[in-house]
């Protein structure tokens, strides 16, 4: 008689528990529908959103951004269709004269070929050459130094029409080689309103370096002990080390330390009143 008790209080009790589940399941149910319902409503509202972002075009694109210290190196992107004007600066770092070609890959069609002197710089604008812009898909620029190191700071921008393509970016402030002693140091100013900078270092020796910036009349320091790899170079960004607003300005002082061994580099920098200046 015992087992019968237990055996039916045992059965009410998962029938109760069934009773009490069911329900709560169909609860849930209704729940996740709303909620679906909802995500489904806030998924409509950001593609609006999105779909009224993307209807404002760019006026002008970034296509390429290269630091080259090697032989025969080649600049490699792409021009978007309707992006077909372009603007080249080129930057002649080294003692030899080089030349560049503009190809055209998926068809082979060659644009132009330039030169550029020893520590020299050019500035090339597609509408002078090309008004209508030039064919969209890949591109390569082929720098060669007459079998030498070619040293060529290169970028380039897209654009809608000539009159979007930005051709200044940043003001260049330094561009010297630093050899010397163990310890050598180099100076640039960053004048008033133009506090976003943007540095190229090389490091040519065999040895590591460490490169410290320092703004002379309130002795902050800015890059302190950057290590810099042989024959490796870094680009340094106010940007990307947390001064969105922008650095001071005034006189700084670009020190340089190979501990035991000769310091052999170069440096590089522009500046610009906002952080794209110096993208």
């Amino acid at each position: 008689m015992k087992k019968n008790k237990i055996f039916f209080s045992s059965a009410l009790s998962i029938s109760l528990l069934g009773a009490v589940v069911v329900p709560s399941v169909f609860c849930a149910s209704s729940d996740a529908s709303d909620s679906a319902n909802t995500s489904s409503i806030a998924i409509k509202n950001d593609k609006s959103a999105i779909s009224d972002q993307v209807i404002t075009p760019q006026k002008s694109r970034d296509v390429f951004d290269d630091i080259f210290d090697k032989k025969d190196p080649v600049s490699r992107f792409v021009l978007d269709p309707r992006y077909g004007h372009l603007k080249i600066f080129a930057k002649n770092r080294g003692d030899s004269t080089i030349t560049f070609s503009l190809v055209h890959t998926d068809s082979g069609k060659q644009y132009i070929v330039k030169t550029i002197g020893a520590h020299k710089k050019l500035l090339w604008d597609s509408v002078n050459s090309f008004p209508q812009g030039l064919r969209s898909g890949n591109y390569e620029i082929q720098w060669r130094a007459n079998g030498d190191i070619v040293h060529v700071t290169a970028w380039g921008v897209s654009g809608t029409n000539s009159a979007k393509v930005t051709s200044q970016r940043g003001i260049g402030v330094i561009d010297v080689r630093i050899s010397g002693g163990a310890t050598v140091a180099t100076s640039f100013d960053i004048p008033k309103g133009h506090g976003h900078v943007k540095l190229s270092i090389k490091n040519y020796s065999d040895h590591p370096v460490k490169v410290s910036l320092t703004h002379d009349g309130s002795n902050k320091e800015y890059i302190s002990a950057l290590p810099i790899a042989p024959h490796d170079t870094v680009i340094w960004r106010s940007t990307d080390e947390g001064y969105s607003s922008g650095m001071r300005s005034g006189h700084y002082i670009l020190q340089w330390r190979g501990a035991d061994y000769k310091v052999d580099g170069h440096v590089w920098g522009v500046v610009g009143t906002q952080p794209a200046d110096v993208q």
